[in-house]
């Protein structure tokens, strides 16, 4: 489909839909929240860059519904190229959640730069009225399958003997299915989804994006296990910061952010502060004295010494003079 000059100028004039910045915020998070939906599992392991890209898609359609913006000015912006842009378009396009129209070309009589529109975007209505977007023929003609003749009912066959009921099936503990949400870890699932319902995918996304802010500003990769025990934790914070407080969707996920970034930075701290300590090698230190002895103390050691070698000289007089005395009294005897 062309939109023609005069249509798009008249797209341009159109009465936006956003009134406060307030409203702006909470329809971005709506349409993000589609586009997450449709991704799955699969939205987590996007780079940051394109992350970054689909947000400001979101946002940029906030306004009116729609956005023209060319693929490669997403790219440029986001460092991104301008084929995982059009990748993008065109998963949210299959899914039914965007319609994609053209610019007619004012330099060749063909199709210009893409526009997209968002179908859960409340002046989508509008655009459906003005242009004639048949959305639902275009998903009903796409699910419909090629018409085939029934085969012929054969009789039912009767088994010749009845098999064992295996009532133990039914009583095992998985039989009874949980409906978890997509990308959030299965305790998360098991203890939160009863109170945030469909809320807590994206709070866990908020709680994603802190850890990568974190290990991005310190080089370092965070465990899958620190991720979704901090995941946890600040999730547990806030449902207990909610029993005696009300707070809108928009400031649940700040507040879980807040608390998912502090503590990341304590943990990167604890082990930065281990690391250094185990690298520290602790030696005893020996302690030599360097005083100097008083002169009156040394003069006092050499005298005592000059009288501990005077005293053995005697003593070895003495003993001679009583070995000639023995020597005389035997020559009498």
């Amino acid at each position: 489909m062309l939109i023609f000059s005069d249509d798009f100028a008249r797209m341009q004039n159109y009465e936006s839909y956003i009134k406060t910045k307030s409203e702006q915020k909470q329809m971005k998070y709506k349409l993000l929240e589609i586009v997450e939906a449709v991704f799955g599992d699969s939205f987590v392991r996007l780079k940051l860059e394109t992350r970054d890209a689909i947000d400001m898609i979101c946002f940029l359609a906030t306004d009116k519904g729609f956005v023209y913006a060319k693929d490669t000015y997403f790219a440029e912006t986001h460092n991104i190229s301008a084929r995982t842009v059009r990748r993008v378009m065109k998963t949210l396009e299959d899914a039914g959640k965007i319609v994609k129209a053209h610019r007619s070309s004012s330099k060749h009589n063909g199709r210009g730069a893409a526009v997209y529109f968002f179908v859960d975007h409340p002046c989508f209505a509008h655009w459906t009225t003005y242009f004639g977007f048949d959305v639902q023929a275009n998903v009903q003609a796409e699910n419909d399958e090629i018409p085939c003749e029934s085969k012929v009912k054969e009789s039912k066959k009767v088994a010749t003997y009845s098999l064992p009921k295996n009532t133990y099936i039914k009583n095992h503990v998985m039989y009874k299915t949980i409906p978890f949400i997509k990308g959030v870890p299965k305790l998360i699932n098991q203890t939160f989804k009863e109170i945030f319902k469909d809320s807590l995918k994206g709070l866990y996304l908020r709680v994603r994006i802190a850890s990568q802010k974190v290990a991005q500003s310190v080089s370092i990769t965070l465990s899958k296990k620190d991720i979704h025990s901090i995941a946890y934790e600040s999730i547990q914070a806030l449902f207990t910061y909610l029993k005696t407080n009300s707070m809108n969707f928009e400031e649940q996920c700040k507040l879980v952010y807040r608390i998912a970034l502090n503590k990341f930075n304590d943990l990167v701290r604890m082990e930065y502060k281990m690391d250094k300590e185990e690298s520290v090698i602790v030696t005893p230190r020996k302690i030599i004295r360097k005083e100097m002895l008083p002169e009156w103390f040394q003069k006092q050691q050499e005298k005592e010494k000059v009288e501990e070698s005077t005293f053995c000289m005697n003593d070895e007089s003495q003993e001679d003079e009583m070995a000639r005395m023995k020597a005389i009294l035997a020559h009498y005897s």
